[in-house]
């Protein structure tokens, strides 16, 4: 019989709404399903209709594992990929477009928000034995910690990823609207080059 928080190694949607994390990272449990990005309520909260079907529908995973080497060691991680298509609304020329979003994030679980700004819990305060996985050196780019629990939120921090993942001015690349004022700027050559009409008067002038 299955304990009471344990998750089917893949799950889909809404049918993980939460997990027992430390036993998730314990044991490198993995997950992955789709959701309809319209159920995300705090993304889209202000955005333009969003597509219905595949086209909107938020793709996530979920992999779970301790901490090996250097600062990580034994730590309960979390990696969790995103990926979504919301539409937004260009704030250049205020028409929608799609904005890809392909987010992956790594996440360490701390017992509590005291401990979410606390440097010294990664260990040595030295700063000696500060190597990344691969043994290299001092680790800059260290995972952002999140407090984890057993009744952890899943589909929340998912949310979150995409939140901090759209941009707070969205644009396009180039407007639309950009495209078309250059080429009237810029017309195409015409296919038969009509002759000048200086230069027809001047044929003229010559016949007489």
């Amino acid at each position: 019989m299955s304990s009471p928080h344990e998750q089917p190694r893949e799950c889909k949607g809404l049918n993980i709404k939460r997990i027992d994390a430390y036993a998730f990272a314990q044991m490198g449990k993995e997950a992955q399903g789709t959701i309809p990005l319209v159920r995300l309520t705090r993304v889209v909260d202000g955005l333009p209709e969003q597509p219905q079907g595949d086209a909107g529908l938020v793709t996530w995973s979920v992999r779970g594992e301790m901490g090996r080497t250097g600062l990580l060691m034994g730590r309960p991680l979390l990696h969790i990929h995103v990926q979504a298509n919301p539409v937004l609304v260009c704030q250049r020329c205020n028409e929608p477009f799609v904005y890809p979003i392909d987010s992956e994030v790594l996440l360490q679980l701390v017992k509590s928000e005291a401990d979410l700004d606390d440097d010294a819990s990664y260990g040595d305060p030295s700063g000696e034995g500060d190597e990344d996985e691969e043994g290299n050196g001092f680790v800059s780019n260290l995972p952002e910690k999140v407090v984890g629990s057993h009744h952890f939120d899943l589909l929340a921090q998912i949310e979150d990823e995409l939140i901090l993942s759209v941009p707070y001015v969205p644009k396009h690349d180039v407007c639309p609207g950009a495209l078309a004022k250059v080429s009237e700027a810029s017309p195409e050559e015409p296919a038969v080059k009509r002759p000048s009409p200086f230069a027809v008067l001047e044929q003229l002038k010559h016949k007489d």
